[in-house]
């Protein structure tokens, strides 16, 4: 890793599985990737025990790929956040007025953002599902667990 810190995209994605008839929520699963130019720095696909929704799934995601970015280097010049859940994005981008209504949420978007903050720039930009496929598939995967 050079001096200037590293230039990083990150996509995330979550996953419901419902029961008969989508009635019922069985699994909440979440699923994220970081890469470095043309290289994979990791990637996570697990399962999720709790959620309420997909949304707060979304969150999780969101939260934990920037925990994992956090942990992984020491300097990061710019982190550029991908994914399909445009209303998470707007909420953690901190030039929107968007908040959330839950608390939980609202808490995830203040850790996310605490992160984020040293890092020089940081874009976000909602991508339709088939643009967000390794994510999304990581995501999917989790429910297998």
């Amino acid at each position: 890793m050079s001096s200037f810190g590293a230039s990083l995209e990150l996509a995330f994605d979550a996953s419901v599985l419902y029961g008969p008839e989508n009635a019922t929520p069985r699994s909440g699963a979440v699923g994220y990737v970081v890469v470095q130019g043309a290289t994979r720095q990791f990637e996570c696909s697990r399962s999720v025990d709790a959620f309420v929704s997909n949304t707060a799934l979304e969150y999780r995601a969101l939260a934990d790929a920037v925990a994992a970015v956090d942990r992984a280097f020491d300097r990061v010049a710019s982190l550029h956040v991908r994914g399909d859940a445009d209303a998470v994005l707007r909420a953690v981008d901190p030039t929107t007025v968007v908040t959330p209504s839950g608390r939980v949420e609202r808490r995830r978007v203040a850790r996310i953002r605490e992160r984020l903050a040293d890092i020089p720039q940081v874009t976000y930009r909602s991508v339709p599902s088939p643009h967000n496929e390794r994510a999304h598939a990581l995501a999917r995967r989790g429910h297998e667990r």
